[in-house]
């Protein structure tokens, strides 16, 4: 049995006066909808019913109730800049809902919009658009499509800013619950989302952004989609880097991401100065990927490596998934052992990873084509074969203060480690590691042989100092690499 005791706790606490300014907007919009005060077809001067405080929204000088109009359609294009669109009727949607100017969104209470085609429900192409308490239901999530339930929209040179989705929930869209592309200042807080194709939260060329406190489950990948993720962070690898940006500055915090089971929980392509922290990831072929992305002018090359990105906190655990695959993996760009190409650049911090690993390459983290990489504190717990493996090209990785516990036996192996070096050209210094055999309690009851440091490859060149080996079957194994041990165990 695994443990999963040692979960990031999640904390989410609602905008400052949104529920006040909900509870104003509701009333006014019944107002006006009743034949209250208006300045247009459904529309009335915002008169809260409680204080709002000054943190909360913007000051709002309209509010616009749908059921005032034939269609949300009309609701929507009736609402002036800055206005408020109170959807308080259920209504299906064949087209998209197209915000163009800044709009606060709000849904009243069981209200659901329904697409009824395969295509966008709120197509944001404006700055300051937030949308709160949205309900959106697809057409299904069971084959390719274009189904979506929010896309914003900029470009490189004209971003847009501010955008917020909160406490909305998304079912059943072919494509992606939530695409945003070249947007500055993006917040996706506190959502739902289930049933999708291709993926939960897709953010592309973002940037000063944060997804945080929303449960994505049961990402589908149906045939046609080579791929699939919970949260990606990423650009578009068809497009120059003038065109389509690395992703920067974005934060993907205190999220549940269960059931990608054939790809990636959480994910970076080529992102700069994201920060995973805190996630809860179950059910995930791969638990977090922080991985490269290819340029347009040479397809099929890894060109550009994510730099600067922060794993830290994190639950990542096998679930339900029934395949195999790392808990965690950074990589950088190339492909050959020692290539010249870019880096990837991290921290891999305070994770707790459970019943990760089981191919030939896999492990609970998994490096390669990487550079001063450090890797601390974390805890493996029951994963298959081995804990830690540096695969290649690894320079100046630090590794210290880490425990494996528990390790299995993937298909064909017959001795299990907690860390390895598996091939040529990693440098490594390991400082107060250690192997610990589990109990009956533990995440596999039944001990097996394991190497403390296994070094099958050549041209490598690792320090130890002080790890504790006691519970291993052979401390350290590996001849054709250079590894000097200090105070290392017995």
């Amino acid at each position: 049995m695994h443990d999963t005791s040692r979960r990031p706790e999640h904390h989410h606490s609602p905008t400052p006066g949104r529920r006040s300014f909900l509870i104003g907007a509701l009333a006014t919009a019944a107002a006006a909808t009743a034949g209250g005060v208006a300045s247009g077809a459904g529309a009335a001067p915002v008169a809260a019913a409680e204080p709002v405080s000054p943190d909360a929204v913007p000051t709002l000088t309209v509010v616009v109730a749908s059921s005032a109009h034939p269609t949300v359609a009309a609701a929507l294009a009736a609402v002036p800049d800055g206005g408020t669109l109170v959807v308080d009727r259920s209504e299906s949607v064949a087209a998209p809902l197209v915000v163009d100017r800044p709009t606060t969104v709000v849904f009243g209470p069981s209200v659901v919009l329904t697409a009824t085609a395969d295509c966008t429900v709120f197509d944001v192409r404006s700055s300051d658009v937030r949308i709160v308490d949205a309900t959106l239901v697809g057409t299904g999530a069971g084959r390719t499509g274009a189904g979506r339930g929010i896309v914003v929209t900029g470009t490189a040179a004209a971003p847009v800013e501010r955008v917020s989705v909160e406490d909305s929930h998304f079912s059943s869209f072919s494509h992606t619950a939530l695409l945003a592309t070249n947007v500055v200042g993006l917040e996706v807080v506190a959502c739902t989302i289930s049933d999708v194709g291709y993926a939960g939260v897709l953010l592309v060329s973002c940037s000063d952004s944060v997804v945080r406190g929303c449960t994505i489950t049961d990402v589908r990948q149906p045939p046609g989609y080579v791929n699939a993720y919970g949260i990606a962070v990423t650009r578009d690898e068809s497009r120059s880097l003038t065109e389509s940006p690395r992703s920067v500055r974005v934060t993907v915090d205190g999220n549940t991401v269960r059931g990608v089971p054939r790809w990636e929980g959480i994910d970076t392509h080529a992102g700069e100065s994201i920060v995973i922290r805190g996630n809860d990831v179950s059910g995930c072929a791969v638990g977090i990927a922080v991985v490269p992305c290819q340029n347009a002018a040479t397809p099929q090359e890894y060109v550009y490596a994510p730099t600067d990105v922060v794993v830290t906190g994190n639950h990542v655990e096998r679930g339900a998934s029934t395949g195999t695959g790392s808990g965690i993996m950074i990589k950088g760009a190339g492909s050959t052992v020692a290539s010249a190409s870019e880096r990837a650049t991290a921290v891999v911090e305070g994770n707790v990873v459970v019943g990760m690993g089981g191919g030939d390459r896999e492990a609970g983290i998994l490096l390669y084509l990487t550079r001063d990489v450090v890797v601390r504190g974390n805890t493996l717990s029951g994963c298959v074969t081995r804990g830690l493996s540096l695969y290649h090209s690894n320079d100046a990785t630090l590794v210290v203060g880490n425990t494996v516990e528990g390790l299995a036996l993937g298909t064909g192996a017959s001795i299990a480690a907690a860390f390895e070096v598996r091939s040529a050209s990693n440098t490594a210094t390991f400082v107060g590691n250690a192997y610990r055999v589990s109990s009956g309690s533990g995440p596999v009851s039944t001990p097996v042989p394991v190497r403390g440091v296994s070094v099958p490859g050549s041209g490598n060149v690792l320090d130890l100092v002080r790890n504790d080996w006691s519970a291993t079957t052979l401390p350290v194994y590996g001849r054709a690499s250079t590894i000097t041990r200090f105070a290392d165990g017995p």
